[in-house]
């Protein structure tokens, strides 16, 4: 019986060294180039950290302009990024780099070692016998995965869920394609990949923090120290834990993700790194543009064009990383255009208007190939920041019983949603808002600046939400900028207090305020990493109950073995470019399109048309393949040739199986084990494309 988790584990670690030259070589070589930063001048140590948030500042874009426009361009950058940087710290280590190496290097690395074991046991399959179980967030990473394969067929995309017509993507997908990259020189799966693009989205957010400490808020004494605390502070979220408890206690729910007691959710950083790491890169390149345009308006330089045109590009990939993110920014960067025009400081200004300008001709291409969205939808509407547990309280006691009563509960509550979802680190902005207020602080240029992401992303979370898919994604996304900046503050502010006589530091009622802020936040952020993992495993044993995608036969782990098994060997058979098809109103669709890596007609549903794709061909679709997999429909090839699929797979959870006299128990087999059986039908195989 072969071992899934341990191939995973494998492949994933195989992948994070393959991802090597595709996110540290580009952003050092090209941060020496280019003295980013003064970077030829930075100790070795800042060299490195500087080198994945450039990469994901600069390569998503270009590498997308390359990809498209110029192939052996694409490779020919990574290949001479790759030998440069390679070059580049063989000469550090020649002069002697590593002969000094402080302890707060070795607890940096020491923390990523951790985050990298964290994120690979939360992501990988788990298997126990002949069990096989995915994490929760399965959910998201099973759409991921169809698009990264996708991607590396062909750049830009189309839609894998919805093929023959193809139509081009939809998506911010610029991550995937960064993270896809390995797969044209390197034997890599795609899973194996997009778990190793979330190990490194964590290094690089840690080092991100370092670089707004130094160049954001300026800190030149203890910074390794307050750079090791903010570290620390990505294990701590806001007060989930507590609605999370009262839900089991009162409702008898266990939720199989924390956030979930609350529509309007504001996702920890561990939750936001395993879902959705796109958007935490998005606003990785955001950051260092907005730094290295702060940094280099500082430095009063005389040289312009370097900065506007990197961070043009970093603002661009941001665009394709994450649009949610990017809008938080260019809302927050629009407040900082007013206060520098307040301040007459117009080279400053200039420069903002430049990179927006540049990074408007760099995204062009992209934006263009996603033309053709629904027409008359808006991108946002204005709303007050819903409170589902409030309103699900209220209607328990009989308080709330109409609409309007839940909108004015909206309101009024806003500031309890905040304390709920930020915590300790909400306490921390009110701290550093009181010091501005009575004038400890002094109202530097950068303290300013910090101020307007956060402003624009609460002004954003309170008052608009995304109107593109059901679920308020800006409204959940939109707090990145901002729950970065408290971090920051709070990282400075808790060394500060360490570091201060017992008179300076805060009272004794608010270091009990705080320490169990902290707490709380830490056990939130424990509770998700574990029932992350865990709850496909409980909730298939019965040991917890509570909405899930996961069936509740029973049989999940069971019939998952089975289907992951069917599909290494279809893969293994099949040509990339083979449409392989399953039911798709199963109601348990996420196994399918995590270990398929072949376009479909159907690939859910709703044929993943928010991707792509006409609504009323896959009503016709979906007609067509419920007729075939409901009943003994034996009309195979006709419905494989009018679709255009190739290989058809069935499991033992559509009603067909269970019919003697269907198709699945007359038409020979291309694989085949006790839970699922793959057809090939429509052309025949040696008519595929290879």
């Amino acid at each position: 019986m072969q071992n899934f988790t341990l191939a995973d584990t494998l492949g994933t670690l195989k992948a994070c060294l393959a991802l090597a030259p595709v996110l540290f070589a580009p952003g050092y070589s090209i941060g020496w180039a280019l003295d980013l930063f003064d970077f030829r001048r930075r100790r070795p140590l800042l060299r490195c950290i500087l080198a994945i948030p450039l990469t994901i500042a600069i390569c998503p874009m270009l590498s997308y302009l390359l990809a498209r426009f110029l192939v052996p361009g694409l490779w020919l950058f990574y290949v001479t990024t790759f030998v440069a940087c390679l070059l580049l710290l063989a000469k550090q280590l020649r002069d002697g780099a590593l002969r000094s190496i402080a302890w707060p290097v070795w607890m940096a690395v020491g923390l990523a070692v951790v985050w990298s074991v964290l994120a690979m046991a939360s992501l990988v399959d788990l298997q126990l016998g002949d069990r096989l179980y995915p994490p929760i967030t399965a959910f998201d990473h099973s759409t991921r995965v169809g698009v990264m394969a996708a991607i590396a067929r062909q750049v830009p995309p189309h839609n894998p869920f919805f093929v023959h017509p193809f139509v081009e993507l939809r998506y911010h997908y610029l991550w995937m394609l960064l993270c896809s990259l390995p797969m044209k020189f390197a034997h890599l799966e795609v899973r194996h990949l997009m778990y190793a693009g979330i190990v490194w989205c964590g290094v690089s957010l840690m080092c991100v923090i370092a670089l707004g400490l130094k160049f954001l808020l300026r800190v030149e004494k203890g910074i390794a120290t307050q750079a090791l605390l903010g570290v620390l502070l990505l294990f701590v979220t806001g007060l989930d834990i507590l609605p999370t408890l009262y839900i089991r206690l009162f409702l008898k729910t266990w939720l199989s993700d924390m956030e979930w007691w609350n529509d309007a959710q504001i996702t920890s950083w561990i939750g936001s790194l395993l879902w959705v790491p796109h958007h935490v890169a998005g606003l990785i390149a955001c950051f260092v543009g907005f730094l290295l345009l702060r940094h280099d308006a500082d430095a009063a330089r005389r040289r312009f064009v370097i900065p506007v045109m990197v961070a043009g590009m970093a603002f661009a990939s941001a665009v394709g990383l994450s649009v949610y993110v990017t809008f938080t920014f260019v809302v927050a960067i629009g407040f900082w255009l007013l206060a520098l025009v307040a301040r007459k400081d117009w080279r400053e200004a200039a420069l903002f208007v430049c990179s927006g300008a540049v990074a408007l001709v760099w995204a062009l291409p992209y934006l263009a190939s996603l033309s053709g969205g629904v027409a008359g939808t808006a991108f946002a509407e204005l709303t007050i920041r819903e409170f589902s547990f409030a309103v699900m309280l209220g209607q328990r006691f009989g308080l709330i019983h109409s609409e309007s009563a839940e909108l004015l509960t909206y309101a009024l509550l806003l500031p309890v949603n905040y304390i709920l979802e930020l915590g300790f680190f909400l306490a921390i902005g009110i701290l550093r808002l009181h010091r501005l207020w009575r004038g400890r602080s002094t109202t530097q240029t950068n303290e300013l600046a910090a101020w307007t992401l956060v402003m624009a992303s609460f002004l954003i979370g309170s008052f608009l939400r995304s109107t593109t898919i059901a679920s308020n994604d800006l409204g959940w996304r939109c707090f990145l900028p901002a729950q970065l900046i408290l971090l920051l503050w709070a990282a400075n502010m808790l060394h500060e207090w360490w570091s201060a006589d017992a008179v300076s530091r805060p009272s004794l009622p608010l270091r009990v305020t705080l320490a169990s802020l902290l707490i709380l936040g830490v056990c939130g952020t424990a509770y998700q990493v574990f029932m992350l993992r865990m709850y496909p495993v409980l909730y298939d044993r019965g040991t917890v109950s509570g909405e899930s995608w996961i069936e509740s036969d029973r049989q999940f782990g069971q019939r998952t073995y089975a289907l992951r098994s069917a599909y290494e060997a279809l893969n293994a058979r099949l040509p990339a470019t083979a449409v392989v098809q399953h039911n798709p109103v199963t109601e348990d669709p996420i196994p399918h399109t995590l270990y398929s890596t072949h376009d479909a007609v159907a690939g859910g549903i709703d044929c993943g048309v928010s991707f792509g794709g006409d609504e009323n061909t896959c009503h016709e679709r979906m007609r067509r393949l419920a007729v075939l997999f409901e009943d003994a429909n034996n009309d195979l090839e006709g419905v494989c040739r009018d679709l255009g699929i190739d290989v058809l797979v069935a499991q033992d959870a559509d009603p067909s199986w269970h019919d003697p006299s269907s198709w699945i128990w007359t038409t020979p087999p291309l694989v085949a084990n006790a839970r699922v059986r793959a057809f090939r039908c429509g052309a025949p195989v040696e008519s595929w494309p290879r």
